[in-house]
């Protein structure tokens, strides 16, 4: 189908309306030649030609700048896909466009076009043009290497229109301590409640989002900063207690130490000296290192004994360090899976 601008409907108006392009051009205050362009798509409409043109026939000047807009947009596509020789199904598929589609990740205007469903995206992902997505997200840190940025994206901007629906309380350093515990306290109960999670960290002043994340995606968590203030985003991946909380106290960890870099600095989307380092201090707030070196990783420990903390945690850290194994069932027994019937809807 062909691309259609204002300039086909304002034909038809004139033609219908019995009105020349010399009387039409008068009344909207340019030469008859100004028009003509215009009426030929040499020329694009100015701000103060289409707020005279909607002055004179009552066509909406919203709707004008939106015929414009989606005409560009479709431009701006089919040079896109000229340049990198590339099917706008390929393109599309980098999105995994089928499964956005079946489950209504994003809005669509119709679903059977497949241009349509293209420029929702880009328009679902607040840029102007297919180019400008790969130079998003600059700024944050990922938890998992991940080579599908299309994937990454529209995750991290799900993710994002969900905080504008938070309200938060204000944030300072000493609120992650108070998480920390938090967290260990409900590892400590077996208890995993996401939307009683979602309202501490809210009232501690952090965004946090649990959101489902595209198949072929390999994120896990993010951290970032977001209206000041600090924003952790993780996936529903995270299919065991004591991962879920692993994931959380890795997010707070940068919470704590990277806020100020994450707030300033763009930067690569993983370091592995960054990652180590939250790594690091998510297991020793599941674990104290001193306690789970002397007295964990002993021949003689029994975990039934254990009081002090949370089962799911030492077993989690046990398996990372290959002392068991994760199918074994001294794992599956205390690692237990997570219902997210408690769960926020989108």
């Amino acid at each position: 189908m062909a691309k259609i601008r204002f300039k086909d409907y304002l034909i038809d108006y004139l033609d219908y309306n019995n009105i020349t392009n010399k009387e039409f051009a008068n009344r909207i205050g340019i030469t008859p030649k100004h028009l003509i362009d215009i009426l030929s798509g040499s020329r694009d409409l100015s701000s103060s030609v289409i707020e005279n043109i909607s002055l004179i026939t009552n066509i909406p000047i919203e709707y004008i700048y939106k015929i414009e807009l989606n005409y560009k947009l479709e431009e701006k596509v089919e040079d896109y896909l000229r340049k990198e020789n590339m099917t706008i199904t390929n393109f599309l598929n980098r999105f995994n466009y089928k499964f956005l589609i079946d489950n209504d990740y994003i809005e669509f205007t119709d679903k059977g076009d497949k241009k349509e469903v293209l420029k929702d995206i880009i328009k679902f992902l607040r840029v102007n043009s297919p180019e400008k997505i790969y130079e998003l997200e600059k700024a944050g840190f990922y938890k998992s290497k991940n080579n599908k940025p299309e994937l990454l994206l529209l995750w991290l901007e799900k993710c994002y229109r969900q905080t504008l629906k938070q309200e938060i309380g204000e944030y300072n350093k000493k609120n992650v301590d108070y998480l920390v515990n938090y967290i260990f306290e409900c590892a400590k109960n077996n208890i995993f409640n996401e939307i009683n999670l979602v309202k501490e960290f809210s009232q501690k002043g952090i965004f946090l989002v649990i959101q489902d994340d595209i198949p072929g995606s390999k994120i896990r968590g993010v951290f970032k900063v977001h209206k000041n203030a600090p924003a952790i985003y993780i996936t529903r991946k995270h299919k065991r207690i004591a991962d879920i909380y692993f994931a959380l106290l890795h997010e707070l960890a940068h919470c704590k130490s990277d806020f100020n870099k994450a707030k300033s600095e763009s930067l690569v989307s993983y370091d592995d000296s960054i990652e180590e380092k939250a790594d690091f201090q998510a297991y020793n707030w599941m674990v104290n290192n001193e306690y789970y070196q002397n007295i964990c990783i002993k021949q003689n420990y029994n975990i039934e004994l254990e009081e002090k903390y949370p089962k799911s945690f030492i077993v989690y850290r046990l398996a990372k360090d290959n002392i068991i194994k994760y199918e074994s069932s001294i794992y599956q027994k205390y690692n237990t899976l997570i219902n997210f019937d408690n769960k926020l809807t989108d």
